[in-house]
């Protein structure tokens, strides 16, 4: 008999098995890690939006009653209430890559 040094058909079977069965737990795990990511972008997103928005109503005085923005993918939707001259309350929502609702709001004062 010849000493073949090499793997059987088994071990082969085997391995890919366990290759196969660790890529289907992982590969819905990654694509959440991706949405969640996305999301936070979109939140990152949105916190500019608001200081651009404060920031104009401090130096310029435009005040955005409500507005809607499309950018990566989703809408956000901004409106803002005055409280008196001198603070304004900004809130921006929007449905985030997640098929989450958010909603975020900050104020500004002169």
């Amino acid at each position: 008999m010849n000493n073949c040094k090499g793997f059987s058909l088994i071990e082969v079977m085997t391995s890919l098995m366990i290759l196969s069965i660790m890529t289907i737990i992982i590969l819905p795990t990654l694509a959440t890690v991706y949405q969640e990511r996305s999301s936070i972008q979109q939140e990152q997103r949105a916190i500019i939006i608001l200081e651009k928005v404060i920031t104009e109503w401090i130096y310029e005085g435009k005040i955005v009653h409500e507005m809607q923005i499309a950018e990566m993918n989703t809408i956000f939707t901004i409106f803002s209430e005055a409280k008196g001259k001198k603070e304004l309350i900004v809130c921006i929502s929007w449905n985030a890559a997640n098929n989450r609702h958010y909603e975020r709001c900050e104020s500004g004062k002169k």
